[in-house]
């Protein structure tokens, strides 16, 4: 056996010898890709995109619900732009992103958008338009209050990511699913998480990151091809009335709720997302029950057995086994350090403006939180002729 064994290594040794100028390159291009990318993003956004956190404040009587949220992610489907690998590896070009965030900080709980500021403007013109009498301003990113060196011996920090659960394809539960079917009256899911940000005290930190990028027109590839798969599991093809009526007759009714949701995704844009949670408090302040009423809010988007949210393991900040104590240590800042730069990394799905407008949207008129800044009159339109670009 020992002989056999170092007869392999020989080989191997020898097939090096012979080849490392082929075998080579490809392992340091594997290596430091990410190191490059990493560095020429961050030089293409400090030349030339120049980020900006604006703040949304709300009027008292805002009697809106998220289908307007829905319309201002319809005006930034449009902003995609076809940037070839070539000007990704050489420039650091990348498409613009936003960030939709919840806050809420030491009791204060804010609305904001993280945009480049070359869209800044159509930002302002769509929320405008859509929420009269709201108040747009410019801020200091809220994450500075927070030190880098987290966790230390002050600071700790619970959160992660969500993904899918399954394919991008199948959506979860959205808005309308909340709504009284008689009244058509909002039963806001994210009333316990706006409840809760409102009563943080001093030391704590409840934060929510959506960051969306428009997605290519490709991701509906996967839908058809998910509607298809599910038809050839019953033998139909394009012979059978394919109708909603034609299919009941030859589909079960889960199959038949699958499809009907997966066109209905497909029918508004896509955005690939990322979503970031985060409770960060003082050592003394630090509250268990807080991490369990996110976990508990994003169970409510469950859409029975056709998708949902899971926490992405590679970004949780628990770790077992093997020096487990300096890998929590490492996810907590790696978290730390997304949450600050809006780093997009690692899977990031593709959610419809649907989707988003039921994670990111303004309190209804019958969730009471006394800690939102609401404004007390009404501010004027946004004038008509507002420019959308620079």
């Amino acid at each position: 056996m020992g002989e056999f064994l170092m007869d392999y290594l020989g080989l191997l040794l020898i097939f090096f010898k012979y080849t490392w100028w082929a075998i080579l390159p490809f392992s340091l291009y594997a290596i430091f890709k990410p190191v490059w990318q990493k560095f020429i993003v961050n030089r293409y956004f400090a030349e030339k995109i120049n980020q900006k956190l604006l703040r949304i404040k709300i009027p008292r009587d805002l009697m809106v619900n998220p289908k307007a949220m829905e319309s201002v992610l319809a005006g930034l489907s449009g902003t995609g732009r076809n940037i070839t690998i070539y000007d990704g590896l050489t420039t650091g070009a990348v498409q613009d992103f936003f960030s939709f965030e919840i806050a809420g900080n030491e009791g204060d709980l804010g609305f904001y958008v993280f945009t480049p500021k070359r869209s800044q403007l159509l930002i302002e013109k769509m929320f405008y338009s859509q929420f009269p009498g709201i108040e747009i301003v410019e801020v200091e990113d809220y994450t500075k209050a927070i030190p880098d060196t987290i966790p230390d011996e002050n600071w700790n920090l619970w959160g992660g990511k969500y993904i899918l659960d399954k394919s991008q394809a199948r959506p979860v539960n959205t808005y309308p699913y909340f709504e009284d079917k008689l009244t058509g009256e909002l039963i806001d899911p994210l009333s316990g998480l706006f409840e809760a940000m409102g009563t943080l005290g001093p030391g704590e930190h409840l934060w929510i990151q959506v960051q969306v990028v428009p997605a290519m027109p490709d991701w509906k590839k996967e839908s058809m091809q998910e509607i298809e798969s599910t038809l050839k599991k019953y033998n139909i093809g394009s012979e059978v009335n394919t109708s909603e009526s034609g299919m009941m007759k030859v589909l079960p009714h889960h199959e038949l709720e699958l499809i009907k949701a997966i066109h209905s995704k497909m029918a508004k844009p896509g955005f690939n997302t990322q979503i970031l949670f985060a409770y960060i408090a003082r050592k003394e302040s630090y509250r268990d029950m807080i991490p369990g009423i996110i976990g508990g809010s994003f169970k409510q988007f469950e859409n029975s057995d056709i998708n949902a949210f899971f926490a992405d393991k590679y970004y949780t900040t628990s770790a077992f086994f093997l020096a487990s104590g300096q890998r929590k240590d490492y996810r907590k800042r790696r978290l730390i350090d997304m949450l600050k730069d809006r780093d997009m990394q690692g899977e990031t799905p593709v959610l419809n403006s649907e989707e988003i407008a039921t994670l990111f949207h303004f309190p209804t008129p019958t969730v009471q939180i006394p800690s939102v800044p609401r404004l007390d009159a009404k501010t004027a339109p946004a004038p008509g002729n507002l420019p959308i670009s620079e």
